[in-house]
């Protein structure tokens, strides 16, 4: 179990916020997302690279911080 900050870019709502939080659910327990700094803190075991290919995906930007 580790945390991974993001910084996310692309979102505007908390739409937005909720199709990150759908994209992450099969590889996180958590997602925590300040609309405002546009940060993420995920709680997963998977690496930040998967995370990020899944937020990608989705046509959001994200990169480890």
């Amino acid at each position: 179990m580790a945390i991974i900050k993001l910084q996310l870019g692309g979102l505007h709502c908390s739409r937005c916020e909720k199709s990150v939080k759908n994209a992450l659910a099969d590889v996180a327990r958590e997602v925590q997302i300040d609309l405002t700094t546009q940060i993420a803190e995920i709680d997963s075991d998977e690496t930040a690279d998967k995370l990020i290919d899944s937020i990608e995906a989705i046509g959001f930007d994200a990169k480890e911080i």
